[in-house]
């Protein structure tokens, strides 16, 4: 049995979590002492997003454990209590046990800290995270000191501390990198930093945040929904990064599924496809798995909400709502209380997409929280003549194409001059870039130019990027124009 449980924790530690999984699942078979078997075994399942199979392994455990195994049991157990969201409960178990073990107390920590956190003692969760940190020094366990950092940055990014997230997080990977450690034990801090990276308006770095092979699929996928939603921003074509993330997941998954829908939303709504984007928040909001996080029923809300009203405004021939007061009680009824102060934020944004809240108020909470793309966008709603320059100047800087097209719109209507812009030169784009953006004129996909020249996607994906920016292009059809005006 011994044997068996040291080669699945080298293959969890392997980035393997299934076939550690698979090993634990025949030495079960036919070990007597059971209990470190599955205790293993339900990090195994809980990393592989196999909620149900983990929850009862985990009683299996519980029902099993003896001596030191009582108190590891006990914190996973605070751990799962945690991930349903049953925070109190999991602090009161926390407190009850005398921890002397220092990789468990450092375990222990990192579960306290988030619960602290979501329960509005942000200072008290972020100070038992850095206790965690210490213990898991000490214990010199990478496992725990990764897990401390872990929930650290998420913490950090939940409560809008989002500059603080991602320097903890970059520095973490560095340092996990120069080790030579596997990269499964980086898989939480590399999303969460991600998900810090986008609200930062950092979408180059974002690009280049890799995603080993190694990190396990749910992780994975949500890393490539970050950056297919930052690519969505851009104005370019996110699906390719959005498949991917698809494929990295193992069957079913209502809570993928419904993130899945979001970043889907977003690059609708970019792509002008209003209509699309409220349907798809719509049925998403309709059917919310357990999992979901209420901040991410607040973006669901108000991105729904947002698209609902930039349906009514367009023009041409769009079919409009046919109630757009029906769908927006629907989707204000479903806005859950926030917690933390982005939170409060993306709440408020949801009530001004229908006339209830300040959008200068909302520009000015984003500028505190440092989420730049956000108070861009806040403006470009607010309106007013310095606000929409200021969203202007944002959205070139960011290279977000359809919020800079947005701005434009909104100051044609309203006659406001912006900043004078200079006409695109095709001299300013690399060779490389003049060779993209031919094949693009040719009504080329990402795939077909990446075939042609030789290349990944991914770096296809950048070129497009960089030539759109460089041309001021809202989308790859324009690129072109510009570029037939030119020659």
């Amino acid at each position: 049995m011994r044997e068996a449980l040291e080669r699945a924790k080298a293959l969890r530690s392997a980035g393997r979590p299934q076939d550690a999984a698979a090993e634990l699942r025949k030495a079960l078979t036919t070990a007597d002492d059971r209990c470190e078997l599955l205790y293993l075994l339900w990090d195994c399942q809980f990393v592989l997003g196999d909620r149900a199979a983990a929850h009862e392994t985990l009683l299996e455990a519980k029902g099993l454990a003896r001596g030191p195994m009582v108190q590891r049991v006990a914190v996973a157990e605070a751990s799962w209590l945690m991930s349903e969201g049953e925070h109190a409960r999991a602090v009161r178990l926390l407190s009850s046990l005398e921890i002397e073990d220092q990789t468990v107390r450092a375990y222990a920590l990192s579960v306290q800290g988030v619960c602290e956190a979501f329960l509005g003692d942000v200072q008290a969760g972020v100070a038992s995270l850095e206790e965690a940190r210490t213990a898991a020094h000490r214990s010199g366990s990478v496992r725990e000191l990764c897990r401390a950092v872990g929930n650290l940055t998420y913490v950090l990014g939940s409560s809008g501390q989002h500059e603080r997230s991602a320097r903890i997080g970059k520095e973490a990977l560095t340092r996990l990198e120069v080790q030579g450690l596997a990269p499964t034990f980086s898989a939480v801090i590399r999303y969460n930093l991600s998900t810090s990276l986008l609200a930062l308006g950092r979408w180059r770095e974002l690009d280049e945040l890799e995603v080993p092979d190694a990190i396990p699929g749910n992780k994975a996928a949500r890393i490539l929904l970050c950056q297919a939603e930052a690519v969505a921003l851009r104005g370019e074509d996110p699906d390719d990064l959005i498949e991917e993330a698809e494929k990295a997941i193992d069957g079913p998954d209502a809570l993928f599924a419904a993130q899945c829908a979001y970043t889907r939303a977003v690059a609708a709504r970019a792509r002008g496809r209003f209509r699309v984007a409220v349907e798809l928040c719509r049925e998403t909001v309709a059917d919310l798995p357990d999992a979901l996080t209420g901040g991410e029923v607040l973006r669901l809300c108000a991105e729904g909400l947002g698209a609902a009203r930039d349906l009514q405004a367009a023009g041409g021939r769009v079919t409009k709502l046919d109630d757009p007061a029906a769908v927006e009680r629907e989707l204000l009824a479903r806005l859950p209380e926030p917690c933390g102060p982005e939170d409060e934020v993306w709440r408020r944004v949801a009530l001004a997409e229908t006339g209830q809240d300040s959008w200068a108020g909302i520009a000015a909470a984003w500028d505190r929280l440092r989420m730049p793309y956000q108070a861009a966008y806040a403006r470009t709603r607010c309106g007013e003549p310095e606000a929409l320059r200021h969203a202007d100047r944002a959205a070139e800087r960011l290279g977000a194409l359809p919020l800079a097209a947005m701005v434009s719109r909104q100051a044609r209507r309203q006659r406001i001059p912006l900043l004078h812009k200079a006409t695109p030169k095709l001299g300013t784009l690399t060779p490389r870039e003049r060779e993209v953006l031919e094949l693009l004129g040719w009504g080329r996909t990402n795939k077909e130019i990446a075939h042609e020249l030789v290349l990944s996607v991914r770096t296809v994906g950048l070129h497009v990027s960089h030539v759109l920016a460089k041309l001021g292009a809202g989308n790859r059809s324009e690129a072109a124009r510009i570029a037939r005006d030119q020659t």
